[in-house]
């Protein structure tokens, strides 16, 4: 098999992240649909969806906004990058069920749990409403993140504003509800963010 030195990998990667950019940031943006936040994820390699304590700021921010506004709701969009999430590593692949310490997650699953741990974080931590959180993944982008968009309060499983992917939650807080079927998927345990080891939020 032919092995790329690892900065040809890093320049496609890069090169295929301006190509495709995120479905929810393609303009225009539908309208009502406004972008809040960001959290990275790029510091812990051996837990890649655990909500950093750098992301305290921002979830703050979108949660007094989501608190003071009735009439949006909130879409969290997981990103992965395959080249710096080590998706050639063969993470969870011997496991039957999900792993909730957070080190053993496959590739194809840590955008979706990072947004899932995002949405846990907003309403264990912070009181949000989990009706009005819908967390998702975008395909088509690569990145280290959870992007966090306000939309219009009729946003819902299927229709999001975003098109961009709705994950199956173990416990369906948004409806409609998915096929009971389907994979599901559980946030990982986080305890709470201590309020001074966070900077301020990205954009």
């Amino acid at each position: 098999m032919l092995r790329m030195p690892i900065q040809v990998l890093a320049a496609l990667a890069a090169t295929l992240f301006f190509m495709r950019p995120l479905q929810a940031q393609r303009a225009p943006l539908p309208a009502g649909v406004e972008k809040i936040c960001s959290l990275s994820f790029s510091k812990d390699p051996k837990r890649p969806a655990r909500v950093e304590n750098s992301a305290l700021p921002c979830l703050q921010e979108v949660a007094e906004k989501l608190k003071q506004t009735p009439q949006i709701k909130l879409v969290l969009i997981g990103i992965s990058h395959p080249l710096y999430d080590r998706a050639d590593e063969d993470r969870g692949m011997e496991r039957e069920g999900e792993d909730m310490t957070g080190t053993d997650i496959r590739f194809s699953d840590v955008a979706a749990y990072r947004a899932i741990n995002t949405k846990s974080y907003l309403t264990q931590w912070l009181g949000s409403d989990p009706a009005r959180i819908i967390p998702t993944t975008d395909e088509y982008a690569l990145g280290q993140e959870v992007l966090i968009f306000s939309v219009p309060a009729n946003a819902d499983f299927f229709h999001n504003y975003t098109r961009t992917t709705p994950i199956n939650e173990s416990r369906c807080t948004i409806t409609p509800c998915p096929n009971p079927d389907e994979d599901v998927l559980t946030p990982q345990p986080r305890s709470r963010i201590p309020t001074e080891s966070a900077p301020a939020s990205p954009k």
